[in-house]
């Protein structure tokens, strides 16, 4: 029987609980969501489902400019990652209110 596509040699030697990233299927789910969007423009794609600077870089790559976050951290995250577009989908309370400003002081 021939592996599956999440299949891999040496999985006794990955610490548990790990996250795995399959690149292959990330580069083909981006290039269909640019397919099924009709172009970057269009996608504004919310960090919460990632959270990775790599899943960042390889969609700045393929000319996606917007994002949305929720939390300031992902806010830091897209900032640092040079994200020109970030829309922040919550209300920043409490200290989170601090933290935007002085992101936004430090990346605008």
């Amino acid at each position: 029987m021939s592996p599956q596509w999440f299949e891999f040699k040496g999985v006794a030697d990955i610490p548990s609980p790990a996250l795995l990233v399959y690149w292959d299927r990330v580069r083909e789910n981006i290039r269909r969501m640019l397919a099924i969007a009709g172009g970057p423009d269009r996608l504004r794609p919310h960090m919460k489902t990632h959270k990775m600077r790599e899943m960042l870089d390889l969609q700045l790559l393929v000319g996606i400019k917007k994002f949305k976050c929720a939390t300031i951290a992902e806010a830091e995250l897209a900032a640092t990652a040079g994200v020109p577009d970030l829309l922040l989908a919550y209300q920043p309370v409490g200290p989170a209110i601090r933290r935007l400003a002085e992101l936004v002081k430090a990346f605008v």
